[in-house]
């Protein structure tokens, strides 16, 4: 069948002409539709419910809200986990799937069961669903540059009313959050004395408040032919002036007495003031007011914050002179991550083309390699858009490791075809065009069986990434994605085009020097042009080279190289300097290993031991070694170098995974929960004005308290900062951004605030929606009352800081029980005595201390609360509230005291429950010279030992367990370590289908452990920490491992099959003849893997740490890989001579009968 295809593609060029054309094309097109953004979207599959029940506190809306709702949620098929947060006024319950759930199929089930649920929450409380976006959703953070005179009330209705509802109107936007600032309110302040002068109770004035703000409508009236539409007008505001709707709540009639009315003005006082307020921002320490945009579930960041940004560069010339100004977006972060890589791609290709061009000293044939290179890149986008993935770090690092793997196969089939096309022209070109075709139709058939098996290999290889699971899966299944359809993209253009392209360049040209030099000439004004009109200012700006220069030395180029195309011709490889010299220092050395089997096994052998000890640690590794010698009576330890290495490969340690370097932190403290907003506030304002005076920050936001958000679930006195950094140019030299954060945590750690863990915005996002704490691990205690959770969190918290491998400074427990309550109770026998019930007496509680929102005006599109309360005298003082006097229906006026007992306690600020289940968590970091699997092994260890000998004692009930982005990694690890073997096992089995016979199969695989063995030697050279993301590189290793392997056995099989071996060295000349014929592609195709890594591996730019994790083992195993061009000669050589010396029957033994067909195949 591929044979089939070769021909085919050979024969009809305008066919596969056209239809490469169009596939191009529709690849150009595929890459400006393919979504881009930084890394993979690694949240959590799950659907927010958000309930409000304002005024309430965290332990009535845990019992009467948040706890029915997790109840009722864990029945929603396919939830893996129910968690829930009880916060002051706020629900969060966030309910998790499983990653094949479809998300908008779990927001139906989700508010199918919320329906439900509902019958079992107080009246009035309505849960809804959070937007339908991810917790990685926040693509873009800006405030708002106020015009001269503005106050942040202003602001914040421009905001809400304008700048809010314009923005999420932009396609992809699922919300537009506000946040800073005050929302204006019209605040009614009661005299109570005044209530009980006129005999009016609380609850009356409320409804007489409710009844004076409202619209009616009385149908129509017909008069004169023409149809009149009722209306009643009575809602406040309605003339849009705030001082008029002051007026008009002030003249609320109350009650009427002889004709005497009592109004609101009768009763206190109106004002415009604040609404209560749970969250505000600043910029460098300056209050300001903004908002937060979140991104639709499965849009396009890029094109989102795009659309974002242009809209608003269209509305600010309408507001007034305010100014939008974002200050986080990952645009910055996307463009530089994808610039990275997108640079790395294509430093690989011009990398690549020059490696091939040295080899080989043929310019169209480069060309037909080169070209093959943005041809599969280019078919690897339409199979992104066809299957979804999107373009960030991890897909585009699946390419560029690929690179030098898909050149490989465009390098076989046309070094093949040369050398069967120089031959043939050697030969007197017998046949002519006719004899021509097929000689290029053969060449590439004869090597196409090698190049599918050496692919299919490397793709079935990679298949096991799709069988991690979790957020490695999400992370690395685009990098397996895109480097199966480079590999597949490559496989198709080396049977198709590179055949064709054969046929058309591949010829020895006999141009008059008056053409060559009217070619040249052309494509000379050509490049001069193209460089001119389209290189120019890039030229300009990063290499700076002027247009005038560039264009000439471009013109030279050209030039040069056109008359060297036009003149070159098809030469043997024997004529090839680079291959004569390849061959001159390869087949002695072949030679002497062939005649020296055991001294040349010592030289993998050692490789291989040294792997291991970079891996596990040399002095480990060779302690039997040791032993042995001093029995022996040698010391090691003497020999030259031999302690050293014992220090430089101690082992490797292990990681979660590769922090992206996202360019910003994410700096999150821990104030203590009794801190009041406006002291919080303050402390946010100070850390933020300190943190901006950093050399190197840009720009600080700070967050106090929650957007209005369901995707935001913090308490009013958590911290969340964005610690902008400048260009990496314009730092001091020699800092770095873990020095940054030393400066950060140094000048914002005041009195009273815990210490924060490094963390960057994206990265902290993911580990609070993984596991729902702020660190990156922490021990879950499970319990089932706050106050057995907070005896039991400061008990754990006492066992970690005694654990050497924890850092004692880091551990921070939950303060479960520290809010300060003022608690009323109310007296039932004392309220009935005054005829008042529990409700009554509640709800003068809740309205006259707290205040409450009653109804709301109507001017134009904005709208604002009028609330009502006791006048701010009666209530700044606690010890007074008791005191507060109540008009009873009865027309008695009582203290507050005589109705309900009032208490300070201290009671919950956040309940975190999980699966209906409360839970606590002390948080803590590693030791700074420890891993953090190590140290979570250690924790677990030493607090089981505490609850075995008594040490640690918890509730009966109670348990305890290590959470953590660490989990990520050990469950990681349980899948590699039965991924990784069926990997090394898939691959023996295809390359045994290959060639149907053990000892070559066995000579092929035994590049694998020489290769893994390079890859750790690297690592280890570079400190590379083993994580999943290093794992994946050797996975894409053991896939290319073998393909050197796979061509050179080919050619040993075909060799040996034709030729007939009657002694050990006509077994050795057939290895030597098949080596030499091998030896410049397999050369070639392992020079441009290791050299094409290089722009990966000497990038700094954002994102190339995570490149690189997964191109070192690749490298490095690549490069060991080189001794693969003598262990599959030398292994094979060493199975046929064992069984020629033992007397065993070969196949071989018996070639005569195919000498001549054999012969006639290789011509």
């Amino acid at each position: 069948m591929i044979q089939s295809i070769i021909n085919f593609c050979v024969r009809e060029r305008l066919i596969v002409v056209i239809i490469s054309v169009i596939a191009i094309a529709y690849g150009i097109y595929a890459t400006s539709q393919v979504p881009i953004d930084a890394i993979p979207n690694v949240g959590e599959n799950q659907v927010i419910v958000f309930t409000a029940w304002p005024g309430r506190s965290p332990k009535d809306v845990e019992d009467q809200v948040t706890y029915p709702l997790s109840v009722a949620l864990l029945a929603v098929p396919e939830a893996e986990s129910v968690r829930g947060k009880s916060l002051f006024g706020y629900s969060f319950v966030q309910v998790t799937f499983s990653d094949e759930t479809d998300f908008y199929w779990a927001r139906s089930r989700v508010a199918e069961q919320l329906g439900t649920a509902a019958a079992f929450l107080p009246d009035g409380v309505v849960p809804t669903l959070g937007p339908d976006a991810t917790g990685l959703g926040q693509v873009l953070y800006y405030v708002l540059d106020p015009a001269p005179e503005m106050t942040l009330a202003d602001l914040r209705s421009l905001q809400d009313f304008v700048v809010k509802y314009e923005l999420q109107a932009v396609p992809g936007v699922s919300e537009v959050a506000s946040v800073g600032g005050y929302v204006r309110q019209y605040q009614i302040e009661v005299d109570p004395d005044r209530l009980r002068f006129h005999d009016i109770p609380l609850d009356q004035l409320i409804k007489a408040v409710k009844d004076s703000n409202i619209d009616v409508g009385a149908k129509t009236v017909e008069s004169s032919g023409m149809e009149f539409i009722i209306r009643g007008r009575g809602f406040i505001g309605a003339e849009m002036d705030p001082q008029q709707a002051v007026e008009d709540i002030e003249a609320t009639v109350i009650r009427s007495r002889d004709g005497i009315p009592v109004r609101i003005r009768d009763l206190g006082s109106v004002q415009l003031g604040p609404d209560f307020r749970r969250g505000a921002i600043d910029l460098n320490g300056a209050e300001a007011v903004g908002g937060v945009v979140v991104m639709r579930f499965g849009e396009n960041p890029r094109a989102v914050i795009e659309r974002v940004n242009e809209k608003i560069r269209q509305i600010e010339p309408g507001l007034g002179g305010v100014k939008i100004r974002p200050i986080y977006d990952r645009t910055g972060l996307i463009d530089e991550t994808v610039g990275t890589l997108t640079t790395a791609l294509t430093q690989q290709v011009l990398i690549t083309v020059v490696v091939i061009l040295l080899f080989l000293l043929h310019v169209r044939a480069s060309f037909v390699v080169a070209v093959t290179l943005p041809a599969a890149v280019l078919l690897a986008f339409v199979g992104m858009k066809q299957f979804g993935v999107d373009a960030n770090i991890m897909s585009l690092a699946g390419i560029a490791i690929a690179i030098g793997t898909m050149v490989d196969m465009a390098i076989i089939v046309s070094e093949t075809i040369y050398d069967h096309l120089a031959s043939w022209e050697r030969d007197g070109r017998p046949g002519g065009k006719a004899r021509r075709i097929t000689v290029v139709q053969q060449a590439a058939g004869e090597v196409a069986p090698a190049v599918v098996t050496a692919v299919t290999t490397t793709v079935v290889s990679f298949l096991p990434v799709f069988m991690l699971t979790g957020r490695d899966y999400k992370l690395f299944a685009p990098l397996a994605w895109t480097k199966t359809f480079s590999l597949v993209a490559a496989l198709i253009v080396a049977i198709t085009i590179v055949p064709l392209l054969s046929r058309l360049l591949l010829t020895s040209t006999r141009l008059t020097l008056f053409k060559k030099l009217a070619g040249a000439t052309v494509l000379s004004l050509l490049l001069a042009a193209t460089s001119y009109w389209l290189w120019g200012d890039i030229a300009a700006e990063y290499l700076a080279i002027g247009r005038f220069i560039l264009t000439i030395a471009s013109a030279a180029v050209g030039w040069v190289l056109g008359y060297w195309m036009l003149s070159e011709r098809l030469r043997p490889v024997e004529t090839n300097p680079v291959s004569r010299l390849i061959q001159f220092l390869y087949e002695p050395t072949l030679r002497w290993f062939l005649a020296h089997k055991a001294a040349f096994f010592c030289l993998p052998a050692a490789v291989i031991l040294l792997g291991l000890g970079a891996w596990f640690g040399l002095p480990g590794v060779l302690k039997p070694v040791e032993k042995v010698s001093s029995l022996l009576g040698a010391n090691l330890n003497e020999v030259p170098g031999y302690v050293s290495a014992k220090h430089i490969f101690t082992g490797l340690e292990s990681d979660d995974w590769i922090a992206l370097d996202e360019g910003s932190w994410f700096y999150m403290p821990t104030l203590y929960p009794a801190a009041s907003f406006t002291q919080a506030m303050e402390v946010l304002q100070t850390q933020d004005a300190l943190i901006a005076e950093i050399p190197e920050v840009e720009n600080v936001l700070g967050k106090i308290g929650r957007v209005e958000s369901a995707l935001d679930p913090a308490p009013a006195a958590m911290v969340e900062t964005y610690v902008m950094l400048k260009p990496r140019e314009e730092w001091r030299e020699g800092i770095t951004p873990q020095d940054i954060w030393s400066q950060i945590n140094a000048v914002a750690t005041l009195p009273g605030v815990t210490p924060a863990s490094p963390l960057q915005p994206i990265e902290g996002r993911v580990v609070m929606l993984q596991s729902g704490i702020k660190a990156s691990m922490a021990i879950r205690i499970y319990g089932d009352s706050l106050e057995g959770l907070a005896e039991a969190s400061f008990a754990v918290a006492d066992q970690l800081r005694e654990i050497p491998q924890v850092n004692a400074s880091t551990v921070n427990p939950d303060i479960v029980l520290g809010k300060p309550y003022v608690e009323f109770d109310v007296d039932r026998e004392a309220a009935a005595r005054y005829g008042m019930s529990t409700m009554m007496v509640n709800q003068i509680i809740e309205t006259a201390l707290g205040g409450m929102n009653l109804t709301t005006t109507v001017e134009g599109r904005e709208r604002y609360p009028i609330r009502v309360r006791y006048e701010r005298d009666l209530r700044e003082r606690i010890e007074s509230l008791s005191r507060l006097p109540v008009v009873t229906h009865s027309g008695e006026v009582v203290p507050l005291g005589m109705l309900a007992k009032m208490a300070t306690t201290w009671g919950p600020g956040v309940i975190n429950s999980e699966d209906a289940r409360l839970v606590a968590h002390v948080s803590f970091s590693p030791a700074g010279y420890v891993g953090d699997l190590e140290t979570v092994r250690a924790v677990e260890d030493a607090l089981y030992e505490s609850q075995r000998d008594g040490t640690l004692e918890l509730p009966t009930g109670y348990a305890i367990r290590a959470v953590g982005s660490f989990e990520n990694q050990i469950e990681a690890n349980q899948q590699l370590m039965w991924v990784l073997p069926l990997v090394v096992f898939t691959n023996l089995f295809i390359i045994y289908l290959q060639f149907r016979r053990l000892p070559i199969t066995l000579a092929v695989f035994a590049g694998i452990p020489v290769a893994f063995a390079g890859g750790m030697i690297m690592l280890a050279i570079n400190g590379v920490e083993m994580n999943t993301a290093v794992w994946v590189g050797f996975i894409a290793l053991f896939g290319i491992a073998v393909d050197d392997g796979v061509v050179i056995a080919t050619y040993l099989d075909q060799v040996f099959r034709r030729r007939a071996l009657s002694t050990v060295e006509d077994i050795r000349n057939a290895t030597v003849e098949a080596g030499l014929r091998r030896i410049r592609p397999c050369l070639m195709t392992t020079f441009t893997t290791i050299i094409a890594l290089l722009p990966v591996l000497l990038s700094s730019g954002r994102g190339a740490d995570v490149a690189k994790a997964m191109a070192w083992p690749v490298f490095g195993g690549m490069v060991m890989e080189l001794l693969t061009l003598f262990v599959v000669p030398v292994v094979y050589c060493g199975f046929k001579e064992l069984k020629m010396n033992m007397g065993l029957a070969d196949e071989d033994w018996q070639a005569e009968a195919t000498i001549e067909s054999g012969e006639a195949a290789l011509a």
